[in-house]
């Protein structure tokens, strides 16, 4: 029997209820996903975050369908209606095969968050608003606790007048707190410190002991290391990037300018080709290498750009049809806010560690960026966080960066304890 005999007969077999076309109440699609995310779970062996106390949600999401199909029928509509039971292996359909959206199964969850986001109401502004909160848990040298040491960044992006678009972008050295409560306890017990010099010294004569190894003998020594000195409130806002020079850009992958934004296409596949095409102009590298690149345009696209809620949704679709991501299912962030992950290998050669995507259980926004360790190293265990990006504010607005030259606080001294301030209040 040919295969699309065989698929036709399948598909007028199929209960009336399994049709893909069928509406379906948003109570039933609200339970498949809260039972499949716990399956999920179950089945990766992956720790699960611990209930948080919350308000009942209206959980918006529209994953796809479960498939409930017995035999033969059930494994050939496998294929065909994407289910978020669990993740699927493989590296998923590859340009020019026509494959659909529901095709690109290598993530039920970023499929769902698709769904979702592509609902999600389009807005307009004179500037491109995203707000980030960053954090690096770092240990303290010589002591038994770690720092999570805070960053934030505001930016705006507007059309230029010539080919290139300008953005500013605000830096902010927001300090330090304790990483975690266990962290809390052992900084009270050391007298509650409110700075920390986090050079470890022995490390770094080590480093520079290798570095002057390699220096000839005319060549200067190596300086001594220095201080690295972190304060409990931070310097606040340490820098400014105006538009102008090569600092501007910030994101991997392919350049794209706001008016590139508005001619790319929104079928999946369409778009995924038109990104290979803009990675392949920009950059010259084997296979492995664009095709990490064709994944970073891609999450540009999801989590960084100004674009419609259908092309996000096509990026999360070309995202979810690389190879290397893998469902998580529900989590909560470092802000304390819950949704769902997927987790992304490192394809750089000697990268560290895995990331983890994290979205809106209600309409598939991206909350946060995550950091994971898979080695021992810098004094984290495999599987620890070691650093994040929260999304805190991603919108259009009219109101104007508040400067417009680039800029270095003036007063960046390093704290001495002699010359420490008072500490605020912790928060």
């Amino acid at each position: 029997m040919k295969h699309d005999d065989l698929m036709r007969r399948l598909t007028d077999a199929r209960p009336g209820h399994l049709d893909p076309d069928r509406p379906v109440d948003p109570d039933v699609r609200r339970t498949e996903l809260q039972s499949a995310m716990a399956r999920t779970g179950k089945r990766t062996g992956e720790p699960q975050a611990a209930p948080v106390k919350r308000r009942r949600s209206r959980v918006g999401a529209r994953p796809a369908w479960s498939v409930a199909l017995a035999g033969a029928a059930a494994v050939a509509a496998a294929a065909l209606v994407v289910t978020i039971t669990g993740p699927l292996p493989g590296d998923g359909p590859r340009s020019g095969t026509g494959a659909s959206a529901t095709a690109f199964a290598e993530s039920r969850i970023l499929l769902a968050a698709a769904s979702s986001v592509e609902k999600t109401e389009a807005t307009s502004g004179a500037y491109w608003y995203q707000e980030k909160h960053m954090g690096s848990l770092q240990k303290v040298p010589g002591k038994d606790y770690a720092l999570d040491v805070r960053q934030e960044s505001k930016s705006w992006l507007t059309k230029g007048t010539g080919k290139r678009d300008r953005r500013w972008t605000l830096h902010i050295d927001a300090g330090a707190r304790p990483a975690t409560p266990a962290d809390e306890e052992a900084w009270r017990a050391d007298g509650s410190p409110k700075q920390w010099d986090m050079t470890d010294y022995d490390q770094a004569r080590r480093d520079l002991q290798r570095e002057s190894n390699k220096r000839g003998p005319d060549d200067d020594a190596p300086p001594e290391p220095q201080p690295e000195i972190i304060t409990w409130d931070g310097e606040g806002e340490v820098a400014g990037d105006a538009p102008g020079g090569d600092g501007d850009t910030g994101l991997s992958g392919a350049e794209i300018g706001l008016a590139e934004l508005e001619s790319l296409p929104t079928d999946p596949e369409r778009l995924r080709k038109r990104l290979e095409q803009l990675v392949d102009e920009q950059y010259n590298g084997p296979q492995h290498i664009l095709q990490m690149l064709l994944g970073d345009t891609a999450e540009n696209l999801a989590l960084e750009l100004p674009v419609s809620p259908q092309l996000r949704a096509a990026a999360y679709r070309v995202r979810a049809s690389l190879p290397g991501v893998r469902d998580i299912g529900e989590v909560t962030d470092r802000s304390g806010r819950p949704g769902y992950a997927v987790e992304l290998e490192n394809p750089r050669p000697g990268g560290e560690g895995k990331r983890r995507l994290v979205f809106d259980k209600e309409t598939g926004l991206p909350l946060s960026e995550e950091l994971y360790a898979t080695s021992a190293h810098g004094g984290h265990k495999p599987g620890e966080l070691t650093s994040y990006t929260t999304f805190t504010a991603t919108k259009w607005t009219d109101q104007a960066p508040p400067f417009d030259k680039d800029f270095i606080a003036d007063e960046l001294e390093i704290p001495t304890a002699e010359t420490d301030a008072e500490p605020a209040d912790k928060g």
